[in-house]
């Protein structure tokens, strides 16, 4: 699957940082090998997650999807306002049960 997508300087300015920002954020890539993915307002992707598993088909090993988590964020199932009010993961948080 081979597409040409023409580049962002001759769509936007991109001197302009706030326009060519408020541009990306409304970019949806739909017909991509890793399925549809568009960028949420952090900035991060918004895409399918695939489980896999190995299996023999016609003396050949590929990977087959068995499971299709639609449209992950950064957030998964959480609001992104409830995700954020938590600590940030580090080598205190969370704590260590003795």
């Amino acid at each position: 699957m081979s597409r040409v997508y023409p580049s962002p300087q001759t769509i936007y300015n991109v001197e302009n940082k706030a326009k060519f920002l408020d541009a990306l954020k409304k970019v949806e890539l739909k017909d991509v090998p890793r399925g549809p993915v568009r960028l949420d307002e952090y900035m991060n992707p918004i895409q399918n997650i695939y489980v896999r598993k190995v299996e023999r088909v016609g003396g050949e090993l590929q990977n087959t999807v068995i499971q299709t988590y639609q449209n992950v964020s950064q957030f998964w199932t959480y609001k992104p306002e409830d995700f954020l009010k938590q600590p940030v993961y580090s080598r205190d948080y969370p704590p260590l049960k003795p």
